[in-house]
């Protein structure tokens, strides 16, 4: 039954009814509301139509429903528990009513539900428990209702979901609990909300999550307990205020690039992602950046290890407190992927901020003890039990931080080799000086009392730094003895006091005197500490290399 460019003045109430045709009124003007209820009927053409209201919930329609191409109502047109075996076509319809616009709750479509090309509902679209076997279409559609424009809790699509190319929604888009098997596409869309724009907390998308091109959300993308089977794709879109996806799990890629803003935030805290994909720059409109127990399987970038380290910088300033895991979860995937030294320089950054941490801890409980002396019955003893707990953190901290500078935190063993080399260039130029002055004399008892040595010496005492020290030195190293005497070398003499092993003899048989001046004196006393260092290089070094000390994450 067809009826086409007519003005029905009166009621159409069919609630209830079985219609064995078709029920078609294409482009008619109806004064009244159409009453379907209850009815049954094989299709529903209203293309075109406009109209006060339309009362069709529990309708049963056994092919297509027409809401589209010029189809207006300025009341609420109402498809709650609607079975509609064929497709929901509202393409070009207009739903002018405050407050609730279209009432698509617990409806079940057969096919799929055009909401798009010049759709538009001043109204709230709700979609609450839907059940569509197609897509859900929005391409181009206007949500204009302020509150909450779409509303789609617990909906389950059988295909994608497409909120994209000019899709518009001036309040929340709520998708919480909503199923897709197939891609939720919002390329190009418009979520202009403030507080939450687009709301998918624990939705399941059994394809990509698109949020690409043109793509705008003024206020929250809330992803939080989202599971997507395919990528999360966010690039060349505009947040004002940011993405919240705390225990998102993302199977493939998680790609973040070119996304503009003014300070948004993005918390994923206990995310997972397959690959994490950014590229330079990508992260420098992100003001608070959340990454606790933030996990990815891998990384493609072409972002260098200094600014993935910024980018790390940007979670610990907005955390209250330091969290390592990040850094660790950094390093492991680097140093899987073949970078080993970018994997310590992460680690080497992680232990600086820990040391700090622990030192800022301890100074507030220091200066929390301090303020608690007050109710203390021995407040000296109070005192200096928090000061020498203090003295020992500040302790702790450069020790950390010199074990940091040397050794890389047993990671970067390699780099004590700077240190090894300013101190045998320091103590070869030392001992060089020493050993022009003349200031350095054979250790050997034997020597010091042969008469070779003895007949070197001028007859008249020396007084300290004399320049004939050395011309004494020089006389007793062309007799027989001092010839056959292991011969002076600042570079031996250098590796012999730092290497505690004492194997070149130089050490052994050579000594700064102190008693012939300011070189030798000096250099008796510093030998001591070329030693120390030595040995305390040497042995932490050997801890390194076989695993005894330092962190292995």
């Amino acid at each position: 039954m067809g009826i086409a460019g007519a003005w029905i003045t009166g009621k159409l109430g069919l609630a209830g009814e079985a219609l064995p045709v078709p029920l078609g009124l294409i482009h008619c003007t109806l004064e009244e509301d159409i009453v379907l209820r209850d009815c049954t009927l094989p299709a529903l053409h209203l293309t075109g139509t406009h109209l006060p209201k339309l009362d069709a919930d529990r309708l049963q329609c056994n092919g297509p429903l027409h809401l589209r191409a010029g189809f207006q109502a300025t009341g609420l047109v109402d498809l709650s528990g609607a079975e509609i075996t064929g497709q929901l076509d509202c393409d070009g319809g207009k739903f002018l009513a405050q407050g609730m616009g279209l009432d698509c709750s617990a409806i079940k479509v057969g096919a799929s539900v055009f909401l798009s090309e010049g759709f538009e509902a001043q109204g709230e679209v709700n979609l609450v428990g839907a059940k569509i076997d197609g897509q859900l279409a929005c391409d181009g559609g206007k949500f204009l209702a302020e509150g909450i424009a779409l509303e789609g809790n617990a909906i389950s699509v059988g295909a994608g979901v497409f909120l994209r190319n000019g899709f518009t929604a001036k309040g929340e888009v709520n998708l919480i609990g909503a199923k897709i098997d197939g891609p939720l596409d919002c390329d190009r869309g418009k979520f202009l909300a403030e507080g939450i724009a687009l709301h998918c907390d624990a939705i399941t998308v059994g394809a990509d999550a698109l949020f690409s091109g043109q793509f705008e959300s003024r206020g929250w993308i809330n992803l939080t307990r989202a599971e997507i089977a395919g990528n999360l794709w966010i690039s060349g879109a505009t947040l004002t205020t940011g993405l919240v996806a705390q225990g998102m799990r993302v199977r493939a890629v998680f790609a973040w690039k070119d996304v503009t803003g003014d300070g948004i935030g993005v918390d994923l805290i206990d995310a997972h992602v397959g690959t994490l994909l950014d590229s330079p720059g990508s992260w420098q409109s992100v003001k608070k950046l959340r990454l606790s127990s933030f996990r990815y399987d891998q990384i493609e970038s072409d972002m260098d290890v200094q600014e993935r380290l910024d980018w790390l910088a940007k979670h610990d300033a907005t955390v209250n407190r330091f969290t390592p895991q990040s850094y660790v979860q950094l390093a492991n995937v680097l140093r899987r992927q073949g970078f080993a030294g970018d994997a310590a320089r992460v680690l080497e950054r992680r232990e600086d901020r820990q040391r700090l941490q622990e030192y800022l801890d301890g100074q507030a409980a220091h200066k929390q003890s301090r303020d608690n002396l007050n109710g203390d019955l021995r407040p000296a003893a109070a005192s200096l039990w928090a000061d020498g707990k203090f003295v020992l953190t500040v302790l702790k901290y450069f020790r950390g931080y010199l074990f940091g500078q040397r050794l890389g935190y047993g990671r970067q063993p390699e780099r004590v080799l700077r240190w090894v080399a300013v101190i045998l260039i320091v103590t070869i130029c030392f001992a060089q000086q020493i050993h022009i002055h003349g200031q350095f004399a054979p250790t050997s008892s034997v020597v010091l009392t042969s008469q070779d040595w003895l007949d070197s010496f001028p007859t008249e005492p020396l007084h300290p730094d004399s320049p004939l020290w050395r011309a004494q030195l020089d006389a007793w190293a062309q007799t027989t003895s001092g010839r056959d005497y292991t011969s002076f070398s600042a570079f031996l003499y250098a590796l012999d006091l730092f290497i505690p092993l004492d194997a070149l003899g130089q050490e052994k048989n050579w000594a700064p005197s102190a008693e012939r001046g300011g070189w030798g004196e000096w250099g008796h006393r510093l030998r001591w500490l070329v030693q120390m260092a030595g040995w305390v290089i040497t042995a932490i070094g050997a801890a390194v290399v076989t695993g005894l000390i330092g962190r292995r994450d």
